[in-house]
């Protein structure tokens, strides 16, 4: 069994990112922090930095490097030990990525990068279905192009990142919820 206590799931939006990480959560006793619910959760706040925060997702775009690196950050040093944690929607821009290895490293928490990965056709389609049921802003037409192509502009360095560092597992996204999951236990050897 694998004794890492520290996961990244990353992916194209529409991936199942954030199922898988809730799934693997289980898995491993690990809690599931994304990026992107704490940002929806400001953004609902009504402040001025969650206004802020909400136009910015709204036009699917990406959140200052600094505030990414705050979240991830902040969750990090809170951290004992022997917590396990799931960070879904993290690491999305190459600094991000270097600020997280440099993070983990120093805390003395090896972790697992998890890529799922899978067509952009397969995810729009899954996506567009995602916002009748949910109704989230970020899953319109025109955001949802924006936010592939900056997955494929930035996310893309942080995962050949992750590749260098030795850290990153790939896994066909493009299967079923439990066929996923079982490849990801399989790559993550649990």
């Amino acid at each position: 069994m694998n004794n890492t206590k520290t996961f990244l799931m990353m992916g194209r939006p529409g991936s199942g990112k954030g199922t898988q990480a809730k799934m693997l959560g289980l898995v491993v006793g690990a809690r599931v922090y994304s990026s992107g619910a704490r940002l929806r959760e400001m953004a609902a706040s009504g402040s001025y930095f969650g206004n802020r925060t909400k136009v910015v997702m709204e036009r699917g775009d990406l959140m200052p490097v600094w505030v990414s690196q705050y979240l991830f950050e902040e969750a990090l040093i809170k951290l004992e030990p022997a917590d396990a944690i799931i960070f879904e929607g993290s690491c999305r821009i190459l600094e991000e990525a270097m600020r997280f290895h440099e993070a983990a490293v120093w805390l003395g928490r090896p972790y697992i990068a998890v890529y799922i990965d899978a067509p952009e056709d397969v995810l729009r389609e899954r996506l567009l279905k995602r916002a009748g049921v949910e109704g989230r802003a970020d899953d319109n037409a025109a955001a949802l192009q924006e936010r592939f192509d900056k997955f494929t502009e930035l996310t893309s360095k942080s995962l050949e990142y992750f590749k260098n560092e030795g850290t990153l597992v790939t896994i066909n996204g493009d299967q079923s919820v439990d066929e996923v999951h079982a490849a990801v236990l399989k790559a993550l050897h649990i």
